[in-house]
This record gives structure tokens, sequence and C-alpha cells, in this order.
């Protein structure tokens, strides 16, 4: 490395590439160095370095190869993992571009290792070991963990010979945030069905070499997965082959013979018999829609993150000893956000201060690696049990969804930006009305409308951020608008994504002011249910002030349902729908 130094803050950063090999042209090199105050010249080893450029230079630097020091700092510095030199140094063992690309965000040294090992020890992808946990043993998965049980029945009953291969939900897409275990959730479905396990993905079939490689490689992955059926066949990263619909020209051919030929794989042909393909995304948005059309994956089920009671049971799992249950409760709500990777961090973290101080794990242990939590204003508080209340009370009224619980805890995680949600219970919708549309715009919108109402003021809660309320109920009012044919006008536009979606408001303003127009109409709707129920938003307000969480039986009794009663009936006469 050479270096023009100076003590001027501004420092220009040139990287001298291939086209300088063998004394190429440098004259932009002398360009800049003549014109920039500092300069930081990254010349690759092997290149001979001007007389011209070297004249210029103030130093020059030799940049050996990567310690495991190095990278063990680096590692903790951009990802906040703390790695031993011994697997610093089994990192570097592998070539660095393939390393660096095992190093995601969100992923554990141990994971990235164990990639490269398949990719770089193996000619054939070795069987990934089956999780000692099935889906029964896990929290936090939903519709996910119902869909594996009901797939280890069909998988009996076809291995039984009494049902056919082609009635069984065989393709699942799973979609989250990074460390919601989605990987996890993959192996322990084969323990549930007692299958045979493997796991792949698109980094590892690139880095066989070449397009024809990575076929192969592909090919060989759904063939091993046949041999071995029945076989659960998980797919990471899925969302890394891209959409046919955006590749740019400089490597179109490449990624479509790519999409094409998992396409070929993945269609529900004689080959696939026994072979139940799990594909996990971070951005589903970003899949080809062919990929998941029926036949293929056209199940789609989403994870979020751990909720309360999800972190606390992924912490029990985890800590491997006994918690005084106020200590785990603490604990929960300071980590709200939080992935279910990120808690195994935590409880490995704690258990690692109680071993090396050679001793067992105690609750000081967990208290020590918990983060800090914020106890709520009482008046901010107050304002979000309002604001809860209305999301309940609004949607309860429009039959939209039953209340599960609803949680405004009284301190939360330090770096938490919310501070409470109504946990809903929905039933399957195979088609939506227009007014199913409209009142779930309305449910969203239900929070600012107890705000208005009963404050007389508005908080931020509701938006400025990517899945707010009213960043949903904007995507939603612009589907009705623009795909559907549910608003002012009579069009479709194909679009599906978040961006999508606001790229189409951007450049239409009609549009944009009709999604206004059918907001504001909805969020005047809201706030006259809350003006008509204000009696049970008070109830509930007053409720979550004594208690953080209301289980759904509490809510009903709150809202003067009987046992029994649909969500539309209620007991109180200005809770009744229509009324």
């Amino acid at each position: 490395m050479t270096l023009k130094a100076t003590q001027r803050a501004e420092i220009y950063t040139k990287h001298v590439v291939e086209e300088y090999r063998g004394g190429g042209n440098w004259s932009d090199a002398v360009d800049i160095l003549r014109v920039k105050p500092a300069v930081v010249l990254l010349v690759p080893n092997g290149i001979a370095i001007p007389s011209d450029v070297g004249l210029a230079l103030d130093k020059t630097v030799e940049v050996g190869a990567i310690r495991p020091v190095h990278l063990a700092a680096a590692v903790k510095a951009y990802g906040g993992i703390a790695i031993t030199l011994d697997d610093a140094k089994e990192l570097l063992s592998y070539p660095p571009i393939h390393m660096f690309q095992a190093l995601r965000p969100g992923r554990s040294v141990g994971d990235a290792l164990a990639r490269l090992a398949a990719v770089f020890h193996s000619e054939r992808k070795p069987e990934t070991s089956v999780s000692t946990l099935g889906v029964e043993d896990l929290t936090g998965f939903g519709d996910a963990r119902e869909w594996a049980l009901g797939l280890a029945e069909d998988i009996r009953a076809w291995d039984d010979g009494t049902l056919d291969w082609g009635d069984v939900d065989c393709g699942l897409l799973l979609s989250g945030p990074p460390g919601t275990g989605k990987t996890m959730f993959a192996a322990a479905v084969a323990k549930t069905c007692g299958t045979a396990f493997i796991s792949s993905s698109f980094a590892q079939w690139q880095a066989m070499g070449h397009l024809g490689d990575l076929l192969k490689a592909m090919r060989r992955t759904f063939k091993d997965a046949a041999e071995k059926a029945p076989c659960i066949l998980f797919l990471d990263e899925f969302d890394s082959l891209g959409d046919r619909s955006t590749f740019g020209p400089d490597h179109a051919s490449y990624n479509i013979q790519v999409v094409n030929a998992l396409l070929e794989a993945l269609d529900g042909s004689s080959r696939r018999n026994g072979v139940v393909v799990i594909a996990a995304t971070n951005h589903p948005d970003a899949i080809d829609p062919a990929l998941t059309r029926p036949g293929r994956l056209d199940r789609h089920v989403k994870i979020e993150l751990p909720d309360y009671d999800a972190r606390k049971k992924i912490l029990v799992m985890h800590l491997r000893a006994e918690m005084p249950a106020e200590i785990l409760e603490t604990t929960a709500r300071a980590t709200s956000g939080m992935s279910g990777a990120k808690l195994a961090q935590l409880a490995k973290d704690a258990r690692m201060r109680a071993r090396r101080a050679r001793r067992e794990m105690t609750p000081d242990d967990l208290k020590a690696v918990t983060p800090a939590t914020v106890v709520l204003d009482p008046a901010v508080r107050h304002s979000v049990c309002v604001h809860e209340a209305g999301h309940a009370v609004v949607g309860t009224d429009l039959g939209v969804a039953t209340v599960r619980s609803i949680v405004v805890p009284r301190e939360v995680g330090s770096a938490e930006a919310w501070s409470g949600f109504v946990e809903w219970s929905r039933p399957v919708a195979r088609q939506r009305s227009k007014e199913a549309y409209r009142n779930e715009i309305a449910l969203l919108l239900g929070g600012r409308a107890a705000e208005e109402v009963m404050l007389d003021d508005i908080r931020d809660g509701s938006g400025g951020a990517p899945g707010s309320d009213l960043h949903r109920a904007t995507d939603l009012a612009t589907v009705m608008e623009a795909t559907l044919g549910m608003g002012q006008g009579l069009s479709y536009s194909d679009v599906s994504s978040p961006r999508d979606l606001e790229e189409l408001r951007r450049a239409d303003p009609v549009l944009r002011r009709r999604v206004g127009q059918l907001l504001n109409a909805e969020l005047e709707r809201a706030k006259e249910i809350v003006r008509r129920r204000k009696g049970d938003i008070e109830s509930l307000v007053r409720a979550l002030s004594d208690s953080e969480i209301l289980d759904a039986e509490e809510v009903r009794a709150l809202l003067g349902f009987e046992p029994g009663d649909p969500v539309e009936r209620s007991r109180k006469p200005y809770a009744r729908r229509g009324s």
C-alpha cells in the first residue's frame, strides 16, 4: 500500500485495478495525486509503480497477509461478535472472498465455518445432522409450526402408501429477519418428520466454479435429496437468485439460466417424490414470482421476531438452568426486538461468565449480560395504553380479528423504538372483500384515532418507520387503488413489494391523492368508532395501567362479551356493529 500523508482531513482512496497491470495507463492516478490533498493508493501485489507516481508518494507500506488477530478485531468491530484466535485462524484457511461471503451479518462464526467446510472439504454436500429438537419443542413459529406438524402426518401416510405425494404440501418459503431461527426450524422439521435433512444455498453452488459447475452442483443437491427420500431439503438465502424481471443486461443470461434450472428442479415431477423443499429468505419481495407458484414453493410463512412469551421460552431453552421468574421476565422485557439467535447468544454469554468464574450460573450472570431497560414515563405509557386500546376496540368492532392479548410494558429495552402491541387471532381468508380491506386499514389507524379523540393530540408511534401502522395502511390503500380495482379508478399495475408501491405513488400524483383520501376516510371511520366506544377504551386503559398484559379472556370481559359470543356481538349497546 502506498500513502501520500497530510494533516488535511479529506482523504481520497483509489483502487488500482487490473488495467494497470504490466505498465498500463496510470494517468488518472497521476492526476489524482496532483490535485487531491490526501490520497491512499491501494495497489495489488505484483504491480510495479511507475516513477512519476512513486515520486509523489510520501511513504510506501507493504501490507502482509491478514493475521488471525486482525480478523478477530475486524469481526468484533463490524459485527459485534467475539471470536477466538483459533476460529480466526481456521477462517483464514479459506479463500478470502469465500470467507467474507460466509461471515454474513447475523450469522454466528460457527455457522460460517460449518458452511465453508461443507463447500470446500467435500466434493459432495454432506448430509447435515438433524436437530435434536423437533418443531413441537420450538416456540414462536406460529403457522410454520402448524404446517410442519401436518406435514409429519402426511409423510407418514405417504410412507404407508395411503397418500399420493401429489397431495403432500411439499414446498414452503420461510421469510423473516435474520436470526429468527429459519435454519433451526428446517432442521427441526426433519426431526419431527423422521426424515433426512440436507442444507444448501446459492452461494454454495456458486462456489463450485463457473455456470456449468453451479448448475451441476444444484442438480446434484436435488439428486442427493431424492436418493435420501423422504428428505427435507433446506435452501438458505433464497433471494440470492434474484427476480428475472430485475436482471440487468450485464449478467442477465447467466442469472436467467440459474433461475430456469431451479424452476426445473422444483417442478412437481416424479423426481421430487419424497422431497420437501423449505427455502429461507430475509427479502421475499426479491424472489422471482415463478418460484412461488403452485407446485413449487406455494406456501409462504413469515416468521416474526419472538414476542414476550416466546422470548422467555427461548431463554429457558438456551440457559439450561433454573432462573427465578422475575429475572426471566425482566430479561424478556429488556430484549424486546431481539431475534432468537441474539437471545441464544445472550444465554451463551451468561453461561460463559459463570464458566470463567468456575462456578454454576446464577441470576446475577443473566442480569450482567442483559441490556439496560428504560422505565416509561407515566404520561408516555398512558398514551401507549390509549393507542393500543384504540387498535383493539376498532378491530373488534369491525370484526376484523379477535384480540389474543394486549401488551404495554412498564420497562422497555433502551434501544427499543416501540413499547406496546396488540396480538391478534385472525380467521383464514380465502378471498377478501372491499369492505374487509377498508376494515383492515381502519384497524391499522385505530391507534392514531384513539390518540386524537381521547388525548386531543397525536404521537409519532403510528408512522415514521417501515412497518409502522401508517406504512402498512398506506401500502394496503395503494394495493386497493392500483392493483385490485377497489378504489376510485379501475386499473391494474404489476407491483407488490413496498418499494414498488412507494415508487408507484411517487410517480402518480393522482394515485397519491386517492390513497390519501382513502386513508383519511378510514381514519374518520375509526375515530367515529372510538367516540362511540369511548367507555370500552377507558376500561382497557385502566386495566393496562395496572397490568402490563391483558389476555384474551380479560379483554373479552372488559369489552362486555359473554363466553361463546362471536366477535361482533357485545353485551354493551354502544359496542354492537352498526349501532
